[in-house]
């Protein structure tokens, strides 16, 4: 996917195939596109002939990677479901066609339409004033946040209940301190920390895994673009916000916490969740577990480097974030102890 000497002619065939009554298929560039942290990009220029009429329209080209060059292993089937589900509620690039076998493009390959936007992160990196951003980023999060889960994709598994995904995803710290090659008691000690200090229930629902300001963009009109679904799953909304406040602490700014209590506000009026469901110190202890799942996938990734199975120098680089967590993990949870202890009582 990465060839271009060979993709227009491939792009072209495979859009033919998806569009039997287009006409004068031409793809008139494509390119390489930085920035693909799991998955392989590109960006396509396609003009032809269709619905009546002659258009140009762009397309990006979203795929797996070689086996031993991919960073974390997901299925763009179940991305594809995904992305149907949340299209026309949530602000997202447009799906318009899947390569499931990766027969046609390559590799498994999902296209959705481009859309002219701008990066959050080096958006926000270029502001001096961020008080405008944290309402649509509350916005965007409640948007498949509230989706009912009866629209849900079925490929998309159902825990049992929210106690059973708590104690799954609290369980996962320990089996992955089991796992890993080496000891690290700091993972069960997290555990043991979340187990003991479990915030009040909400309902379950679809939540992106990966809600991070890199995963954003801003588009003309001042809204959030939500990009990269590959890690979605049913779980407890609050993980994301949780999620985006942890990748925050390293690359900022937090818009979770410029003014936490106004944050909470906006996305309690949202989703109906009430003042001791969602407030500064419950979001604070979703810094925490929302994390886990990319901890377990950094350190498999590095293990799978040392044995070979992996080539992916970024599997090693990427284990300094793992450093990084000791201390934030270990600092919020005694910042929180008494914050908890208050919201349990209340």
């Amino acid at each position: 996917m990465h060839d271009p000497a060979e993709m227009p002619v491939r792009l072209a065939a495979f859009l033919a195939g998806e569009e039997p009554e287009a006409t004068d298929i031409e793809v008139t560039s494509y390119e390489v596109m930085t920035g693909g942290y799991s998955r392989l990009l590109a960006k396509a220029t396609v003009h032809w002939t269709i619905a009546g009429g002659r258009r140009q329209e762009t397309f990006v080209l979203r795929g797996d990677p070689p086996p031993d060059r991919s960073l974390i292993h997901t299925d763009r089937a179940i991305e594809w479901d995904v992305l149907r589900a949340v299209e026309g509620r949530t602000n997202i690039a447009r799906p318009r066609y899947i390569d499931r076998t990766g027969g046609r493009l390559g590799t498994r390959a999902i296209v959705l339409d481009y859309v002219p936007s701008a990066s959050l992160l080096p958006h926000m990196a270029s502001l001096a004033d961020h008080s405008h951003l944290p309402d649509p980023l509350a916005e965007a999060a409640a948007s498949f946040h509230t989706i009912p889960l009866e629209e849900v994709p079925a490929s998309l598994a159902r825990p049992e209940s929210w106690e059973a995904y708590m104690a799954g995803r609290i369980d996962e710290w320990r089996a992955t301190s089991a796992a890993h090659v080496e000891s690290l008691p700091i993972l069960r000690y997290v555990a043991a920390w979340l187990h003991a200090h479990l915030p009040p229930p909400v309902p379950l629902s679809l939540i992106h895994g990966d809600f991070q300001s890199a995963n954003l963009m801003i588009d003309e009109h001042g809204r959030i673009v939500v990009l990269d679904w590959e890690l979605a799953q049913i779980g407890d909304p609050r993980e994301d916000l949780g999620y985006f406040k942890a990748v925050a602490q390293a690359a900022g700014p937090d818009l979770t916490g410029l003014d936490a209590e106004a944050f909470c506000a906006r996305y309690r009026a949202l989703t109906g969740f009430s003042e001791a469901e969602l407030n500064p110190a419950v979001l604070a202890y979703f810094l925490i577990l929302g994390v886990v799942g990319t901890v377990r996938r950094l350190l498999e990734g590095g293990a799978e480097f040392a044995l070979g199975t992996n080539h992916l120098l970024a599997s090693v680089f990427n284990l300094n974030s793992i450093q990084f967590g000791h201390a934030m993990w270990l600092s919020v949870s005694r910042q929180l102890e008494a914050a908890l202890v208050s919201t349990k009582g209340a």
